[in-house]
């Protein structure tokens, strides 16, 4: 038998020592993991619950304890914020301190957290259970800590792909100013594929545009127009040398005939009538005030040449095709008389005559097209023999998820976030790289901050398809025949949308308005539009429409824009019924809001020819629901009855006929007949 092995001393000790040691670690893990973070929060929200909650709340609320976890393998991420945060989905810890309050608004209802997690929408470290780790500040860790409030709206354009996403204002309005500054014309941007930014057509701009206002221009155009869409390139001045003699050699089409105008008979009174008549300035503006579809009038005089601005008025489609701009009929006379005033009155001094072209310099011309094509003019303005410069920058997507540290800032000290960096090249681009040929907008610290935001929600990792939520744009309404004639001289859809396509300067869309107007108001107006609200400045141009043309227009929205639940309402109204709605009108204080016969308030349109103006059907369709037909509209919804939705409705449909002369002045008075 052999006799048993006795370890050495030093094995012994090293064992004891290693036995200690983990019984060190393994106590300090218990203690440590005994008062982690996440269970001192638990403890503390037990507190706060048994002081919100009544016993019967307290009786039938889930047992809080542990870990709480939620696993999005679709979106590769697992979020454990809701074991500190208990209770975002609570009404019962509406004030209680963070993290226990309850999650602001109503974003739970739209945005489960069993489907979104939390850092979908807030970012940080899902996986972490302390707020440290879980990067509720920026740390040297993690490039992705929590949003700020002022920027967590970038995270809504992961999903939303449309350019109004419902309650981002700020990603919204950033969206709006990528397309509105023509960024979609050198930048792949994700989301904007197939938008296009065109900038004015320049194949005759040398017969346009005066020499001397062309110089000043390119230098700066916001000198001349301060709301100007065209960014500051920051040209040499041997480039804006060149390019303006490239310019002012592009002749391809020359104004209509002019010479057997009288100019020297110019009525620039009658012009400023007429200017006043035509409504310009609902899509142009005079010192900043006024419309924003067209260029600005204020300095008009400084920039164009008699001749075309004659021939521009005169057939507006024909030198730019794609304009919003209707055509008027106007004699030449007429004509003379808009263009004098116009050239005369908006100017600053004396524009003196117009220069004879200069000699054509072949070298400076040639000089001229390879800076228009190496500075990706042709990116907005599309010459012919002038190949598409295409995207010139670089491409936006996934810009979100750059290195921060890779980035140029421009200056030391500088925060050095992908957002402050987005903001600044918006703000300043030639300070951060140079050269650069990205142009100066000159965006205002909040417009570069909105543009930044909707960048940053760019993110590289695509999501699954049933996340993605978008909104394809309606398909143009191209009107054909003799209505659609017309409607491309008057550019009818440059104001008003059919479905959802078309312009938005109107509120009064073609969908329904044959079974809303009656034909012959129809007609009547459109010779002579007004404004149907007393304290609303009429907008609508007055066209000089042929009567014809007026009637052609007024048949088509009668017979092709109608709305069959409104035209099969009956009208066969009795005597009773329109002593009733009389009544009602005056018990709902409609004179409160309403004129009638010149006596009423000024808030809702004018009702004194309602029985001449619109429908029964509509009137009727109306007064049940109003918020149906125009979202936010200041009609109240009266909850009425169909008893009296018809009463009403043969009330207001016999206003402004011959039988119909004084409404109801007192609640059961007598309706004047």
């Amino acid at each position: 038998m052999r006799e048993p092995q006795i370890a050495p001393p030093k094995l012994n000790v090293t064992f004891a020592v290693l036995g200690i040691a983990f019984l060190a670690i393994f106590s300090w893990v218990f203690f440590h993991e005994e008062g982690a973070e996440w269970r001192s929060a638990q403890s503390r929200f037990r507190q706060i619950e048994v002081r919100v909650k009544n016993p019967h709340q307290l009786a039938q609320a889930a047992e809080v304890g542990g870990l709480r976890q939620i696993w999005l393998p679709e979106l590769n991420r697992v979020d454990r914020c809701t074991t500190c945060h208990l209770g975002i989905d609570d009404p019962a810890f509406v004030n209680a301190p963070a993290p226990f309050t309850t999650h602001p608004g109503t974003w739970l209802t739209t945005h489960p957290p069993e489907r979104f997690g939390c850092t979908t929408c807030h970012d940080g470290q899902g996986e972490a259970t302390d707020v440290e780790h879980a990067a509720h500040r920026p740390t040297e860790l993690f490039d992705r800590p929590m949003r700020p409030l002022e920027t967590i709206e970038a995270n809504c354009g992961t999903c939303h792909r449309s350019l109004d996403p419902p309650e981002a204002p700020r990603l919204a309005e950033g969206r709006r100013l990528i397309v509105a500054s023509g960024c979609v014309s050198c930048h792949d941007i994700p989301g904007f594929e197939g938008m296009t930014f065109s900038g004015p057509a320049l194949d005759s701009i040398g017969n346009k545009i005066r020499p001397a206002w062309l110089g000043g221009w390119l230098h700066d155009p916001k000198s001349y127009l301060p709301n100007s869409k065209m960014a500051d390139f920051r040209l040499t001045p041997n480039e804006i040398a060149s390019l303006q003699a490239f310019l002012l050699s592009l002749r391809a089409q020359l104004p209509l005939d002019s010479t057997g105008v009288r100019w020297n008979r110019a009525n620039t009174d009658a012009g400023r009538a007429l200017f006043g008549e035509l409504r310009c300035v609902t899509c142009h503006a005079i010192e900043g005030r006024g419309g924003t579809m067209g260029p600005e009038l204020t300095r008009i005089g400084d920039k164009v040449k008699r001749d075309w601005l004659f021939s521009f008025l005169k057939d507006p489609h024909r030198a730019q095709p794609a304009t919003a701009m209707l055509q008027y009929r106007l004699t030449d006379d007429q004509l003379r008389d808009l263009t004098a005033f116009l050239l005369e009155e908006y100017r600053t001094g004396d524009a003196g005559p117009e220069p004879p072209p200069a000699p054509a310099d072949p070298l400076a011309i040639a000089a001229g097209r390879e800076t228009f094509i190496r500075r990706g003019c042709a990116s907005c303005h599309h010459l012919a023999g002038i190949p598409d410069s295409g995207h010139l920058g670089p491409s936006l997507a996934g810009v979100a998820d750059r290195d921060p540290e890779q980035l140029t800032y421009g200056a030391p000290g500088v925060r050095r976030t992908i957002e402050n960096y987005l903001f600044l090249k918006l703000e300043k681009p030639d300070a951060l790289v140079q050269p650069s040929l990205m142009p100066t907008f000159h965006f205002t610290p909040i417009q570069a901050a909105d543009i930044a935001l909707a960048l940053t929600g760019l993110r590289k990792t695509e999501l699954p398809a049933s996340y993605v939520i978008t909104h394809d744009p309606p398909p143009a309404y191209t009107p054909a025949g003799p209505f659609g004639e017309l409607a491309t001289r008057y550019r009818c859809m440059s104001c008003h949308s059919v479905n959802g396509s078309g312009g938005t300067l109107s509120t009064v869309p073609f969908d329904r308005i044959g079974s809303q107007l009656q034909r012959d108001y129809i007609a009547t107006y459109l010779m002579n539009p007004g404004a149907v609200r007393v304290s609303v400045e009429a907008r609508m141009p007055v066209f000089h429409m042929l009567k014809d043309e007026a009637q052609t227009i007024a048949t088509y929205f009668d017979s092709v824009f109608r709305d069959a639940a409104i035209d099969t309402y009956d009208t066969q109204f009795s005597p009773a019924d329109e002593r009733r709605g009389g009544e009602l009108y005056a018990q709902f204080g409609c004179a409160g809001c309403h004129q009638l016969n010149t006596k009423g308030g000024y808030v809702g349109p004018d009702l004194t020819d309602t029985g001449r103006r619109l429908k029964p059907g509509w009137i009727a369709a109306w007064l049940a629901s109003p918020e149906k037909y125009k979202p936010g509209t200041l009609q109240p919804d009266y909850g009425l009855s169909a008893a009296d939705v018809r009463a009403l409705t043969a009330y207001l449909s016999g206003l402004g006929r011959a039988t119909r002369t004084t409404p109801v002045t007192k609640p059961g008075g007598p309706v004047s007949r």
